[in-house]
């Protein structure tokens, strides 16, 4: 007895120190801290907006990663962008978190995205999707989580101590691996919930920013590794060919990269060769809302 209350008590404190707001999905479950990760109170990166758009106003669900999650201010990241672009009656609904895969993209889809009523659901999806994001990280601030079958013992991800335990023992042995099959499941399910919803499905194909630079042998330097920018381009395309078998409109941000100004998507002081400054936040909003533009009146008058 006296242990069964040291563990109960153990995991009283693990979700004091935890302080998520979670929820379950395909028996996992993934969690994400509110006024750390984010800026609202779900603990996403947008505003505080009410379920219900205010008439007249048609929404636009954004699901992603830290790609599309912003810099500092929700207020700087692409899906914002989009809906300057785009003017009214158009609204963008933010809810990345980076870290996020596509599983768990389409989890928040189905715990946060339909309450927010939109008229269409956009994905950006990044390369590093295509590995699933199982490893629980630990420490300050630790990343969301996101348990999938149990590395100690059943039932590890459905309490904040079994998540810790996991966590440290996933960061010190866990190996990461492309799951493509996973990618594409997640991917149809998000189009068939939108189709179900009678609303259009659209995926956005991210790449790294250093793209934007024109020149091969300093794209590598910038990122860092020779032949990383090949391969960058390479995987894109690849991605992108995955989504358009699915049969989901899709686009790819690379064009619009490489046809805007040089180092746009370098952050100041920074050598980060793949998340977008706020320039180049602006530049995959700009190029995002002209493709999504001839697409949307479709969501418009259904």
């Amino acid at each position: 007895m006296s242990g069964a209350a040291a563990l109960a008590l153990a995991e009283l404190y693990a979700r004091h120190l935890d302080d998520a707001l979670e929820f379950p999905s395909d028996g996992r479950r993934f969690s994400t801290r509110a006024g750390t990760h984010g800026t609202n109170r779900f603990g996403l990166h947008e505003r505080d907006l009410p379920d219900t758009p205010p008439p007249g106003v048609r929404r636009i669900v954004v699901l992603g990663d830290s790609m599309t999650w912003g810099t500092a201010s929700p207020a700087e990241a692409w899906p914002r962008a989009v809906e300057t672009q785009l003017g009214a009656p158009w609204q963008t609904v933010n809810l990345s978190h980076y870290g996020y895969d596509a599983e768990q993209a389409l989890a928040t889809l189905q715990s946060f995205g339909w309450r927010n009523q939109p008229a269409a659901v956009v994905f950006g999806t990044y390369a590093n999707d295509l590995v699933p994001t199982e490893l629980i990280t630990v420490g300050s601030p630790a990343m969301p989580a996101w348990v999938g079958a149990s590395f100690l013992f059943p039932g590890a991800g459905r309490s904040s101590l079994g998540r810790r335990l996991e966590g440290a023992v996933r960061t010190r042995y866990y190996v990461e691996a492309e799951d493509p099959a996973r990618f594409a499941a997640a991917v149809m399910a998000m189009r068939d919930a939108a189709d179900a919803a009678g609303v259009p499905f659209f995926v956005v194909l991210l790449a790294p920013h250093v793209l934007a630079e024109p020149d091969p042998e300093r794209c590598d330097a910038f990122a860092g590794s020779v032949g990383r920018c090949a391969a960058a381009l390479e995987l894109a395309a690849r991605q992108l060919q995955m989504v358009t078998q699915l049969g989901v409109p899709a686009f790819s941000v690379v064009p619009a990269l490489q046809a805007g100004p040089e180092r746009v998507w370098f952050p100041a002081d920074s050598d980060d060769w793949e998340h977008p400054s706020p320039a180049g936040h602006t530049l995959i909003g700009a190029a995002v809302a002209d493709w999504l533009a001839a697409l949307l009146p479709v969501a418009a008058s259904r």
